[in-house]
């Protein structure tokens, strides 16, 4: 196997214009620096340097050879400023998933921030309901929202709490009675955040602690927000949405409430990712920053 002292001593050799003088700017015996030359030659089969009691001469060979050596020797060199600089200044890209909830709700607020405090990091998000496997696909962060945290061997960082709550518009109530109990409203037109065709279901919270878990058959499916709001807004069925997302539209008179004594089980808001250790410093910094400024959330899935 090739060693590549003998490279960085053949180098030193002739950018010193001598054993003696490379022996002493790497601190090495000049025996050492003279072996490692020799070694390399008889590797090759050619005369790189010319030897007189008086000077050390490049071979035609050996000067195209040191300037292969030292293009190589250049390249190690900046990998190795490039690996230092990762290791303390935030630069480099960070790749993000989350759901497009809270891509439309938070991130877009908070990723305009943290690229002006850190103008070297470039983020990449991925808005999507799916739950991102992150070292298969070469993720940094992942931002969750689960009512139940899984089993994974990942690290975590919470960002707040969410409940679901039902909302349809004032004049969907009058046209459509709504029943007492939360297992009936299945039987009206609903709208869905999950993006699954298949039929959803949520543990409800009622009165007192009471717990039900109530299935829907949606009428509309899709991960934007901002369209099952408008659709609810428009009368278009009951839409089981995050609080705070429906907050002025309530306040607006928009929408209102349905069965106001029922919410969803907590859902916690996350952050995840594979390891606290070895962190790249743009990493570090960015769920620094989205722990400290992500405030009110809107919960996906």
């Amino acid at each position: 196997m090739q060693d590549l002292n003998d490279i960085l001593f053949f180098t030193a050799v002739v950018e010193h214009n001598g054993f003696s003088a490379a022996a002493r700017a790497l601190n090495r015996p000049k025996s050492s620096i003279s072996r490692h030359v020799d070694r390399l030659e008889a590797r090759l089969g050619v005369r790189l340097l010319e030897r007189s009691t008086r000077r050390v001469r490049l071979t035609e060979v050996g000067g195209e050879y040191y300037a292969r050596c030292r293009a190589v020797l250049a390249d190690l060199e900046g990998a190795d400023r490039d690996v230092a600089l990762h290791r303390s200044d935030p630069v480099g890209i960070v790749r993000v998933t989350c759901p497009p909830g809270i891509a439309r709700q938070a991130m877009g607020r908070i990723i305009p921030g943290f690229l002006a405090r850190y103008p070297e990091v470039r983020v990449q998000l991925k808005a999507t309901n799916q739950v991102i496997d992150l070292i298969h696909d070469k993720i940094d962060v992942a931002i969750r929202a689960r009512s139940q945290l899984r089993d994974e061997s990942l690290t975590m960082r919470k960002l707040g709490i969410s409940r679901l709550i039902f909302v349809a518009s004032p004049c969907f109530v009058v046209a459509h009675p709504i029943p007492s109990d939360p297992a009936e409203l299945g039987t009206l037109p609903f709208l869905s955040f999950m993006e699954e065709t298949e039929r959803p279901s949520w543990t409800m919270r009622g009165p007192e602690g009471v717990s039900r878990t109530i299935a829907f058959d949606p009428i509309l499916w899709t991960s934007e927000f901002d369209v099952l709001v408008e659709a609810a807004c428009a009368g278009t069925g009951i839409a089981l949405l995050p609080a705070e997302l429906v907050e002025h539209p309530i306040a607006e008179a928009r929408l209102a409430r349905v069965l106001p004594d029922w919410h969803s089980e907590d859902v916690t808001v996350h952050l995840v990712f594979p390891t606290a250790r070895g962190l790249r410093p743009a990493v570090r910094v960015f769920i620094d920053y989205v722990v400290a400024n992500f405030g009110p959330c809107a919960a996906g899935s």
